[in-house]
């Protein structure tokens, strides 16, 4: 059960240890996947190839505070966010 991660801010509840790092990154996790939805969509495409190679390009964009290895692990995190939706 994962009642010590079920808080909307992203926050650990008190009394719990904590572990997660990268809270930068965890408060646009949400507006990422919303963003990137299109690129991962099955039902999306060109000439038959997937557009997920576009994702990574448009997280660049809309966060370019981040860093290089955040924008890695932002793309990493949606990616599987987006293969899990698919296989339900």
């Amino acid at each position: 059960m994962l009642s010590d991660v079920d808080r909307r801010d992203g926050a650990a509840l008190p009394g719990s240890d904590d572990r997660r790092a990268n809270p930068h990154i965890r408060v646009i996790f949400e507006s990422a996947c919303a963003l990137t939805a299109p690129f991962f969509d099955p039902a999306q495409g060109w000439g038959g190839q997937s557009l997920t190679m576009y994702a990574r390009q448009a997280l660049r964009e809309a966060y370019p505070e981040l860093t290089q290895q955040d924008t890695a692990l932002l793309f990493a995190a949606v990616q599987r966010f987006h293969r899990g939706v698919q296989s339900k």
